[in-house]
């Protein structure tokens, strides 16, 4: 079915059905469509008020497992040609073992040798491993707030998987910032003496636990809920831009209004409701940009040529300022398309 044939009332019956579909399949059908699946949800959610945050949640997933397979794919064994599993399995399976909420614990029981990267390298990821470190401060801070309306974020507080993925990157980057201090993830603050990582690690595992198990979540201790209510007063919650601006077509013909387009320009009409609401969760047009992808600030007129994706309005710069080969294979997944699927178009230069 077209999107532009989805009426609102329709999506979240759609998105169930979808979600019921693929619950059917394998596991190893799962996992190859597991990508797909979540931005045709997206898309899909984007087209009801009812369901505007969940295309946050879902778009905010996609970049999780981005990043998780990319950093999991640059470790590598310690010795080569060995029959066991790969350092990101090993990664993974030590992590689901291992339930301590002490990271420095968890981290010894792997081979740190395996993690080892040239310098150059750490630094360029900075950026990626800020937005890991910021989401999950983020998540923690936001709940003791979840209620009605439903904020962005609140399906990873109940879902083990995605939680174990962020435990499982927290690990890296603690083990990360040994070799290289300046690759960390920079928190703000009230104490100098505050290990910050070790605080949100601890809080991480214990909401992980309460939801790692196959069937219902159970809900957090009242310890846990008030600990995540004392972080905003010892570091600065970050705010997080979880959308870029969208003004692609399907929303627009939402309302079921003529539209009067013109080749090579973009519609300038109001969208629907849910695209309003959306625009309350992304950042403004005048408002400083970001490279979605990079994770870099762009300023409010960004100077640097940029692409934007035709389905979910992710923005890019053309070129790339990096050098590092890691960094450059990351970029390499996105020439063709966006992180959503979406083809890409050149962004026109924003004039102050």
């Amino acid at each position: 079915m077209s999107a532009m044939h989805v009426q609102p009332a329709m999506v979240q019956s759609l998105v169930d059905r979808l979600h019921e579909e693929y619950t059917r399949q394998t596991a190893a059908l799962q996992q190859v469509l597991s990508t797909r699946i979540l931005a045709m949800k997206a898309s899909l959610c984007k087209l009801s008020p009812c369901t505007v945050t969940r295309v946050c949640d879902y778009h905010a997933k996609l970049f999780l497992t981005a990043v998780s397979s990319t950093l999991k794919s640059l470790l590598r064994p310690h010795i080569l040609n060995t029959p066991d599993k790969s350092p990101g399995d090993r990664l993974a399976e030590i992590c689901a073992k291992v339930t301590d909420v002490d990271i420095d614990k968890v981290m010894i029981n792997l081979k740190t040798e395996e993690f080892v990267l040239d310098m150059n390298t750490l630094q360029a990821l900075q950026q990626l491993l800020q937005w890991v470190g910021d989401f999950v401060l983020y998540l923690l801070a936001s709940l003791p707030n979840q209620g009605a309306p439903l904020r962005p974020g609140h399906s990873f507080l109940r879902d083990g998987a995605a939680l174990g993925l962020l435990r499982e990157l927290m690990v890296v980057i603690r083990i990360w910032g040994l070799l290289k201090p300046s690759c960390l993830p920079v928190y703000t603050a009230t104490s100098d003496t505050q290990d910050s990582m070790s605080l949100l690690f601890r809080l991480l595992t214990k909401l992980w636990i309460c939801c790692r198990d196959e069937g219902p979540a159970s809900e957090p201790d009242e310890a846990l809920v008030d600990e995540c209510c004392l972080l905003p007063s010892q570091l600065l919650i970050p705010s997080l831009d979880w959308l870029p601006v969208s003004d692609g077509l399907v929303s627009r013909l939402q309302p079921k209004q003529p539209l009067r387009l013109r080749f090579g320009k973009a519609p300038a009409l109001p969208g629907s409701a849910a695209a309003l609401q959306l625009d309350g969760l992304a950042r403004a047009p005048g408002q400083p940009k970001i490279d979605h992808l990079r994770r870099l600030h762009l300023g409010a007129h960004p100077t640097e040529e940029c692409k934007a994706c035709t389905r979910c309005g992710c923005l890019t710069m053309l070129r790339s300022p990096n050098k590092t080969t890691a960094v450059r294979q990351w970029e390499q997944r996105w020439i063709k398309n966006c992180l959503c699927g979406g083809l890409w178009r050149r962004a026109p230069l924003s004039c102050p």
